[in-house]
């Protein structure tokens, strides 16, 4: 498959060289050729192919960002014919002890309007490793090994030793990129590690043949006969309880990935070191989908501990970059992976275009080291306070509400208009919005963090369409099918963010109100609500007890969207205790609202 061998490689300068040919080396490659056509690439990685069909790496899910990464590349054609369509993501939160039809199930009943993917690695990368070779003129070396690597300082080209056997040979670039994932080559040497906040674990395998979700509860009508049931294996499916969540995935060589998520606290990594250990988990928590398991031959497994973490840069002036694996890593709560090797891959073609176009390398590299970090930042703030949450189906089917909105109106609206062009004011107006988002999603975090904690509920059989239609979820996922100017873009995230602090208003209403008088004076402090920078609407609190239309007639759009979508919630606290614990964040007039 190899265009050269170590021993008959042609050249040894090259414009760019990747080390590390998985996902986000491979796919780097060709969107460098593709931009820059007239600049050399080499990628080297040390696994010789062809790769198992069922390799075992981590990202087999996508979403609406890494989805348009992957097509802007040229490869909608081919994942369409390859892989499968995702039926979006799919939340059964607690009740891991009952039968499946009786738990909340939190998703899509439509085909998504903008497409994702399940990714079947194996297959994905070794097609990959072909493409970037026949189509865009790489060159790719298996089974070699980068040895050393001396970076260049102040100009000066940067220098590798590549191993192959008992053959060695010295190579120099312009460019180096490390995509060597959790080996991180470059990020230790330079010890630019930084950690999240966020401890969290994981074990998965593979097991042989399609395990569908909807065959669980094969008897239940209401369950077989939904709208959706034929579909729900196509999504990436969250079996959830107290502070950990197991995923089923299907792979388009027809087998399905199987792996559990545990948070510490409550869960140590020891649930989840070994294969043996990791099915034990399952059956304690998910014992309905354990039993299921039992006539699946397991193909493999793996296991990372401590999985997420930052970096204190990604780029540097002297011409080198991290990405993948080998720069951050978030939490696969909501198959973010390929986001990241969108964002990593996407800022590190536009250091380069900067390098040919003259500009200034130490701006860029500053400017684009702390979006990525800001962005892996506020990601990961969305998980590290969940683990109550994934136990507790109405705290979660808000969430889910909150982190699509927020996630459609920002991030993706941040790549897809390629905002991370922009640089110095333009740039620096972006960024203010963006850090109002993680602002107003950290209060919302918490908020549910604190409700699941100090006031658990079961399961009770129902659905919560996500997004339901219609709904502001509908509308902000449909905008991401628009092309708009940088002015455009900016305008329009504004926009959504006025409708965003309506919505974390709306959330602090309905949550102080579920938590009872006896817990309220426990969740403010808990959620750190006194330190908010927030305003709730006096009369969105007197509007509670109403019913029917007046009701109707008294809430705001948004307030009734978020009834329709989440339904009506409970009203155990007395208007007389909100308004008295909460009134230094209570406004008559809610147009007087000033963002800071």
């Amino acid at each position: 498959m190899s265009q050269h061998s170590l021993e008959t490689l042609s050249s040894s300068s090259f414009d760019i060289v990747i080390a590390g040919g998985g996902l986000a080396g491979l796919t780097l490659a060709r969107q460098l050729r593709r931009a820059h056509p007239s600049l050399s690439v080499l990628i080297v990685d040390r696994e010789k192919g062809p790769l198992p069909e069922a390799t075992h790496k981590v990202g087999e899910s996508s979403v609406e960002l890494g989805s348009r990464y992957l097509e802007t590349i040229g490869l909608r054609d081919y994942l369409v014919k390859n892989h499968i369509f995702k039926f979006g993501l799919r939340f059964f939160p607690g009740g891991g002890e009952l039968p499946i039809h009786e738990r909340m199930e939190i998703g899509p009943a439509q085909e998504p309007i903008v497409p994702s993917y399940q990714l079947d690695r194996g297959r994905f990368e070794n097609d990959l490793r072909r493409m970037i070779v026949e189509e865009d003129g790489a060159v790719f070396l298996e089974g070699v090994k980068v040895e050393n690597i001396e970076l260049g300082t102040g100009g000066e080209r940067h220098r590798a030793l590549l191993s192959s056997g008992e053959m060695e040979r010295e190579i120099d670039a312009r460019w180096f990129i490390d995509a060597t994932g959790r080996s991180a080559v470059l990020r230790r040497d330079l010890k630019l590690t930084r950690g999240s906040g966020h401890t969290a674990h994981s074990g998965w395998f593979r097991v042989k043949g399609r395990v569908d979700i909807t065959a669980f509860s094969p008897n239940d009508k209401r369950w077989t006969e939904a709208a959706w049931a034929e579909h729900r294996w196509r999504s990436t499916n969250h079996l959830m309880g107290n502070g950990y969540w197991v995923w089923i995935i299907p792979l388009s060589s027809g087998n399905t990935s199987i792996g559990a998520v545990v948070h510490e606290p409550p869960h140590s990594f020891d649930k989840v070191r070994t294969l043996e250990r990791t099915r034990a988990f399952i059956q304690e928590h998910e014992p309905r989908l354990y039993e299921i398991l039992e006539g699946y031959e397991v193909l493999d497994f793996r296991t990372v501990k401590s999985y997420a973490n930052n970096i204190a840069r990604g780029w540097s002036a002297d011409r080198w970059a991290l990405v993948g694996e080998a720069g951050a890593f978030v939490d696969p709560l909501y198959s973010p992976g390929t986001d990241f090797i969108a964002f990593a891959n996407s800022f590190t073609e536009e250091m380069i275009r900067a390098d040919l176009a003259g500009e200034d390398l130490e701006v860029r590299a500053r400017e684009l080291s702390m979006q990525y970090r800001s962005l892996v930042s506020g990601s990961t703030d969305i998980y590290r306070r969940a683990a109550p949450v994934y136990g507790h189906p109405r705290a979660m089917h808000m969430k889910v509400y909150w982190d699509n909105f927020s996630y459609w109106s920002y991030p993706c609206q941040f790549y897809m208009q390629e905002l991370y062009r922009l640089t110095g004011e333009k740039l620096t107006a972006v960024s203010l919005v963006g850090q109002r988002y993680v602002e107003l999603s950290n209060y919302v975090q918490k908020m549910l963090a604190a409700w699941a904690s100090l006031k658990q509920e079961r399961p009770k059989g129902s659905f919560g369409g996500m997004p339901h239609f219609p709904s502001v979820l509908i509308d902000a996922h449909m905008n991401l099918r628009n092309e708009l100017s940088p002015d455009e873009a900016l305008e329009y995230m504004r926009s959504q963010l006025v409708l965003a602090e309506e919505i974390v208003s709306e959330i602090a209403i309905r949550v102080a109100f579920e938590v009872g008088d006896a817990l309220l004076d426990a969740w403010i402090e808990q959620s750190e609500l006194k330190t908010f920078n927030l305003r709730l609407s006096s009369a969105r609190i007197a509007s509670e007890p109403l019913r029917g239309l007046a009701r109707r007639r008294a809430l705001s759009e948004i307030e009734r969207d978020l009834e329709r979508t989440l339904g009506r919630g409970e009203s155990n606290s007395s208007e007389g205790a909100v308004r008295e614990r909460l009134a230094h964040l209570i406004v008559d007039d809610l147009g007087a609202r000033v963002v800071q």
